[in-house]
């Protein structure tokens, strides 16, 4: 009366042979931009994910987003033509179905300690036309020209004292 059992089947190791694989991801935190409508519309983004085949977007609001749309990444020199594959909550994950296209960068990424960038704020906001602040930290000793201050008239002494004025 022994009965052999059936071996019981792995749902997962179906599922493996079904999907391929998809590429591994890196985690990344850069600016980004959905173009759409031909360049009239855009959506501000952060591209938390990126690999050869896709990314994953992140919003601060909710937006209805538009199934496909180009995307420009502040830091890298390229835009793509991307189609929107899911979407939950403030997230969407794309595929690119175009080849990547060169684009000059919107900007370059200047790494600098906190001191350089403070000194630097500091330097914008205190520039003159003579240049004294930035004389003074790099520790030129030249003089400045001193212009002379226009003498005040004296006020009369007596009467009544001026506004403010203690006696």
């Amino acid at each position: 009366m022994s009965e052999a059992l059936p071996e019981p089947q792995n749902p997962a190791s179906a599922d493996v042979t079904e999907f391929p694989d998809r590429p591994k991801r890196a985690r990344v935190f850069k600016k980004g931009k959905m173009v759409f409508q031909n360049g009239l519309r855009s959506i501000p983004c952060m591209v938390r994910n990126i690999s050869d085949g896709g990314a994953m977007l992140e919003f601060e609001t909710a937006f209805i987003l538009p199934k496909e749309f180009d995307l420009h990444i502040d830091l890298e020199d390229f835009e793509v033509t991307c189609e929107r594959r899911w979407e939950k909550g403030l997230r969407c994950g794309v595929m690119f179905i175009g080849e990547k296209r060169y684009s000059s960068a919107q900007r370059a990424q200047v790494l600098k300690t906190s001191e350089e960038a403070l000194k630097q704020e500091v330097d914008d906001r205190q520039e003159t036309v003579d240049g004294f602040f930035s004389r003074r930290r790099s520790g030129d000793t030249r003089r400045t020209v001193e212009y002379p201050q226009p003498a005040r008239p004296a006020r009369p002494s007596g009467g009544k004292p001026g506004f403010g004025k203690r006696r």
